[in-house]
């Protein structure tokens, strides 16, 4: 069946949209504005120190193709080694740039949701909740997740393109950026020419016009994947014999509980909270799938297998974590831009049927909106006051204040002495 095109000119960005879309990423920027005093107190931190040590021993070229715990991510090992060395080792640049990416981010989820046909009501709500929930403050708070959102920036880009316009070049490129920033944007490739090929399908010509579209966008995947495989033979991946199970319930455990236990912040870990949410959240999924048509419906089917793929490559890689780390801060946003189109969906189709003039919904929603960003801008407050101890304050009164620390007692890399991380403090003056 051919996709059915949404209302307006999916192929154009719509002038009076981009306004709107832009102004949305500047409320993704709020809690780190209001709570700019408790994000100053955060200081580098584990993965930070290890990544400055190797560019300082290596040398920034050969550190920039080696592997990164089990990612091969020499465009973010660019990016984020380069913004070290230009904003002269400020970790309050560090994060507003990951913060500026987030905003962005905010914005391109509406842009890709009207580019699927979806409703304002539907991106507002999807918009809402990811630019502001604290769930995501690992991943907003620490300048190594910076790998994650851009991965998340070069996704969003790739399927707004694929699905707005015919040309190849953009998504190739997208998903390349994508899979060279995260381990897990090698699902990115994939996905992009899915959604393509699924609305392009009929102006791409002959056969091989199409294979050579879907093997140059799934082959940096592949590379990248294979590289993984090759240069990180200490990764779960190698050595998965006799814990697929444990994998197997990881990966489940993750796709039931998030996004849903932490937006709602339930304080249950038991089966039964994590089987109530899994059968909600399929329920979801089945009813957004079968009411939706087109562009939309391509949205939804490449989102599912985004997240079915998170779901298991998380499930090999850290299945030896435990249970409960599966709903970990910095695993929320990838679950978010999964979850919330969907979600917004159903929204908007329940709140269309409220017996209310439209001026009247109209103000209940934006309301609704200003009460529910306000109460999770509060939380941000009280999240970060717990968050900047180990991540902050600790680490700065032990590199810095302490006159007899542990010599080995880096925070977050006990490997890494004392004195090697005080002697890169002072070298690239991280502040």
């Amino acid at each position: 069946m051919k996709a059915s095109s949404p209302s307006g000119s999916p192929g154009e960005a719509s002038a009076r949209e981009w306004p709107i879309l832009l102004l949305s990423g500047l409320v993704a920027l709020l809690p780190y504005v209001v709570c700019h005093a408790l994000f100053g107190r955060l200081f580098w931190f584990a993965d930070e120190f290890e990544l400055i040590d190797q560019f300082d021993r290596l040398g920034f070229w050969r550190w920039m193709w080696l592997a990164f715990a089990e990612n091969f991510v020499p465009l973010f090992k660019l990016l984020w080694g380069g913004s070290v060395f230009v904003f002269g080792g400020s970790y309050a640049a560090m994060l507003t740039i990951v913060w500026l990416t987030h905003g962005l981010n905010v914005a391109l989820l509406g842009r890709l949701m009207r580019a699927a046909g979806l409703s304002w009501v539907a991106v507002f709500f999807a918009q809402l909740l990811f630019a502001l929930t604290p769930g995501n403050i690992e991943t907003l708070g620490w300048s190594v997740q910076w790998s994650a959102v851009l991965s998340a920036t070069f996704m969003l880009l790739a399927l707004d393109c694929a699905l707005r316009s015919a040309q190849m070049r953009a998504p190739i490129a997208w998903s390349a950026a994508s899979a060279l920033s995260f381990s897990r944007g090698v699902l990115t490739g994939f996905l992009t020419a899915g959604v393509f090929l699924r609305i392009h399908w009929g102006s791409l010509g002959v056969r091989g016009r199409r294979l050579a579209f879907a093997c140059a966008c799934v082959a940096p995947s592949v590379a990248v994947g294979f590289l993984i495989a090759v240069i990180v033979p200490s990764g779960n991946q190698s050595h998965m014999a006799g814990h697929w199970g444990a994998a197997a319930m990881f990966g489940a455990w993750y796709y039931c509980v998030n996004p849903v236990h932490h937006l709602l912040e339930f304080d249950s870990w038991g089966p039964r909270t994590t089987i109530l949410l899994g059968l909600l959240k399929v329920a979801l999924v089945v009813w957004s799938l079968a009411r939706s048509r087109g562009r939309t419906r391509a949205l939804f089917v490449a989102l599912l297998a985004f997240d079915l793929g998170n779901t298991a490559l998380l499930g090999i890689g850290r299945y030896h974590t435990g249970l409960l780390a599966s709903a970990s801060s910095r695993y929320q946003y990838g679950s978010l831009i999964a979850f919330l189109p969907a979600a917004g969906f159903l929204f908007s189709r329940l709140w269309a049927r409220l017996p209310a003039p439209e001026s009247a919904r109209r103000l209940a929603l934006a309301s609704l909106f200003a009460v529910v960003g306000w109460s999770m801008c509060r939380q941000w407050s009280v999240d970060l006051a717990e968050f900047v101890g180990p991540r902050g304050r600790d680490a700065w009164q032990i590199l810095l204040s302490d006159p007899d620390p542990d010599p080995h007692s880096v925070p977050g890399i006990p490997g890494l002495p004392v004195e090697r991380a005080k002697a890169l403090i002072a070298k690239y003056d991280l502040h």
